[in-house]
């Protein structure tokens, strides 16, 4: 079983990820330029490269962004895209079980309750559940 609010049982199995392109029209050493300068940096606990894309995962994307803005800007670097995304209770049971909810719902893989989404509490036959220290299931 894993406890905590969603914001720390999210936070606990995988961070914030933050995926960024270089502008287009820089060089094409830019995007291994920026790996290099970002896999430096405190707040990035993970850095990948995927069709001239950065995927770097971090704890706190609303305070890494700025530091990732002014580590790129600084080096001159221009970007062409930024997002940042969070992960979700599904990540976090997919993460502790190998499974994802919709696995497990009564209807199977890929089908969603008739109320419309996941039941924490009915975790499936492997036993494992997630409750948030407000005392949800």
């Amino acid at each position: 079983m894993a406890v905590g609010t969603p914001d720390e049982l999210k936070r606990r199995v995988s961070g914030d990820v933050v995926t960024l392109s270089v502008s287009s029209v820089a060089n094409h050493g830019a995007t291994e330029a920026a790996r290099s300068l970002l896999a430096a940096s405190p707040v990035v606990r993970e850095i990948t490269v995927a069709d001239g894309s950065l995927r770097l995962t971090v704890d706190h994307g609303e305070e890494a962004l700025p530091v990732l803005l002014r580590t790129l800007d600084g080096a001159g670097i221009t970007m062409g895209a930024i997002s940042l995304s969070r992960p979700t209770l599904d990540d976090v049971f997919l993460t502790l079980t190998g499974r994802s909810l919709r696995d497990d719902s009564p209807g199977g893989a890929g089908h969603d309750t008739a109320g419309g989404g996941p039941d924490l509490a009915g975790a499936g036959a492997g036993g494992t559940m997630i409750r948030d220290t407000a005392g949800k299931e």
